[in-house]
């Protein structure tokens, strides 16, 4: 027993120094692949049956692990991407194990870690790949590029995938083969933007294939600038302006001119002032009916020769008056000392 500890002890130092060198190997060539030249993210998720048959194949599942990490997968590991690990029989389990983000130079440690974890598994029940259902494919659908490794013993046909009737033919064509060399079937599922893309099923200790990915589909093309219809010419509303107050520098409008039709008679410098006089018209209508008849006019003077005599007349005697009433003003007055001395 003790000879059986020393070359299991011997095998796992063997995996882990495999594992080293391989990793050593694959540091310069990662380091060399440009940073932007990854456009995806790349997933990777091993998922290990626990059924009660899967516990005499425990083993040369940790061997074939150990070959996939020495291989980097075949070569498709790149820095940074992650890798998860599911746990099934009747029943789904995920989270027991952490997520890990691949690196070359940690290829050893990622390997020693998932092998003690295979090693610490309870093997029970049967295989019910419907337990991997709709979990799985929900991943799929939020993964750029998800590449899933299934270790299972084949005793159970595959559900779930667009792939169950030809992977199940090759459970039954390769069961026997398998079982009596306690190596477990290899599924590997490839998913692509949410779409399932490829599948193998390999028969370790033969080397795991992987499918290829289809390239990848030209990111959409920016759209094509248009020119829009021309613009109408901005119309500009220039608001009135309103004015409050004077402007002193501005010009007065010109003054209106008058125009008089009928200028007013030009009063005389001597006017002659008449002062009881009645304003006859020409002509009397015609149309007064009732009107009283007038007297028949005098042929000699009229009226208007009596006026005018009447008025000389007048002027006349004013006349003389005013020239008596001067002349009387004019006689000397003598004295009355001039007086008393003509009397002596």
């Amino acid at each position: 027993m003790g000879n059986n500890r020393h070359s299991g002890g011997l095998n796992f130092c063997a995996r882990i120094s495999a594992v080293l060198f391989a990793g050593i190997i694959l540091i310069p060539s990662a380091r060399a692949q440009p940073a932007g030249e990854r456009l995806v993210e790349n997933r990777f998720l091993l998922i290990f049956d626990t059924s009660t048959d899967m516990k005499r194949r425990a083993p040369m599942v940790q061997k074939a692990l150990d070959n996939l990490f020495v291989t980097g997968m075949g070569g498709q590991l790149q820095p940074g991407d992650s890798i998860g690990v599911w746990t099934f029989d009747q029943d789904l389990r995920t989270g027991q194990f952490p997520l890990q983000q691949w690196m070359p130079d940690q290829a050893a440690t990622i390997d020693a870690d998932i092998d003690s974890f295979i090693g610490k598994l309870r093997y029970s029940k049967a295989t019910r790949f419907g337990a991997l259902q709709p979990l799985l494919d929900e991943l799929a659908k939020d993964s750029d590029r998800l590449t899933v490794l299934i270790f299972c013993d084949g005793e159970t046909s595959m559900t779930g995938t667009p792939y169950d009737d030809g992977i199940n033919q090759i459970f039954q064509q390769r069961l026997t083969g398998q079982k009596n060399a306690r190596q477990p079937f290899i599924v590997v599922l490839r998913a692509q933007l949410g779409q399932y893309v490829g599948c193998t099923v390999d028969f370790p200790p033969a080397p795991v294939n992987f499918p290829d990915f289809p390239p990848l589909p030209p990111p959409p093309a920016p759209p094509e600038p248009t020119n829009p219809p021309p613009q109408p010419p901005r119309r500009v509303v220039i608001p009135s302006i309103i004015m409050i107050g004077t402007n002193t520098d501005a010009e007065p409008p010109p003054a209106p001119k008058l125009t008089v039709t009928n200028p007013p008679p030009v009063a005389p410098t001597n006017p002659v002032v008449e002062t009881n006089t009645v304003s006859v018209p020409e002509k009397i209508s015609t149309a007064q009916t009732n009107a009283p008849a007038l007297p028949p006019e005098n042929p000699g003077l009229g009226s208007g020769g009596e006026l005018a005599i009447g008025g000389a007349f007048l002027i006349v005697a004013g006349g003389l008056a005013v020239f008596t009433l001067r002349r009387s003003r004019k006689s000397p007055h003598a004295s009355l000392i001039t007086r008393a001395l003509k009397k002596k």
